[in-house]
């Protein structure tokens, strides 16, 4: 599954992820998504494929925003993600409509929310992942859900860009993976800038940091303790254990952080995961899924035969 990354997803990337054989999503909310943009997604998509498809939305934002989930729900899509919050308030009207309701959580609290809602899937979602994410690393995290909800499937995400980490997550006992970063120096990521997608290729996976810096400049209500895993700028820097005197301060620099025109690293923000790692180049999504899945099909076939010595 691709990751449902708001603001930095839709049709393009979506759609061809799910004609690879994945779960494609997008996430329906972020700059500039102004009513209507969810029903041009989706009918993009449905131009190129007839497979099963995602959207995504931050669940703390839903009460600002019912009418996006209204309009994608419209749509029909085969399921929507929700992530960071009690799921519970809208999961009846998710399924009322017809569609899988997937849960993207960070703890084990989080998943029993998620499950007494009726998550027909949970994401284990751990910090290594870009954007926002919590602070239980993928594996523990992993496991520990699936000890917890056996009952539920569990995809894995947070890290996973190659064979390696997906044939990991699958040995752990998930039931697939999903992947944000591995994609966004994608063509079909066309929501993110070259400038970008070139910092992700030169990542070695380390020079990312957890911050609430840009989340205290924008007033989001993200839930303690989810942080912002990006890349860290000069302003991550600044402002590391500062976060009350930014708060006090914050109007000051919101249109200094606000994403222009052109896309300047020291200054906004640049959300990728430790899996930058493992992306060398810019290629099509449905190059990154093959490579990935192969590797992983590789290993998971031939590992325990070289453990065993046979």
């Amino acid at each position: 599954m691709s990751a449902p990354m708001a603001g930095h997803s839709g049709a393009e990337l979506a759609a061809a992820v799910t004609t690879a054989g994945g779960l494609g999503s997008f996430g329906g909310m972020g700059p500039g998504r102004a009513p209507g943009w969810i029903t041009e997604q989706v009918a993009a998509i449905r131009a190129v494929t007839d497979r099963p498809f995602a959207i995504g939305f931050i669940t703390p934002f839903l009460p600002m925003a019912a009418p996006l989930l209204d309009e994608a729900l419209a749509q029909r899509p085969d399921a929507i993600c929700l992530s960071f919050s009690d799921p519970g308030p809208w999961a009846d009207k998710i399924h009322d409509a017809g569609a899988r309701l997937i849960c993207q959580v960070q703890d084990l609290d989080g998943a029993d929310l998620a499950a007494a809602a009726g998550a027909d899937v949970l994401i284990a979602q751990g910090t290594e992942a870009g954007g926002h994410t919590g602070t239980m690393s993928t594996l523990p995290l992993l496991s520990s859900v699936i000890a917890r909800r056996p009952d539920v499937p569990v995809l894995a995400a947070g890290g996973i860009g190659d064979g390696s980490t997906m044939a990991a997550a699958m040995v752990a006992g998930a039931e697939g993976v999903v992947m944000g970063t591995a994609l966004l120096a994608t063509p079909e990521a066309t929501d993110v800038p070259d400038r970008f997608k070139e910092l992700v290729v030169a990542s070695d996976g380390t020079d990312t940091v957890l911050t609430q810096a840009y989340d205290v400049v924008g007033g989001y209500p993200f839930p303690a303790p989810i942080s912002d895993r990006m890349r860290a700028n000069r302003f991550t820097a600044e402002w590391a254990g500062r976060e009350e005197e930014l708060r006090s301060r914050k109007d000051e620099f919101q249109a200094h952080v606000s994403l222009g025109e052109e896309f300047d690293p020291d200054v906004h923000a640049a959300r990728y995961g430790q899996a930058a790692a493992f992306v060398v180049q810019i290629q099509p999504a449905a190059s990154v899924i093959r490579s990935v899945v192969e590797q992983a099909e590789t290993i998971l076939h031939s590992r325990p035969h070289s453990l065993r010595g046979t």
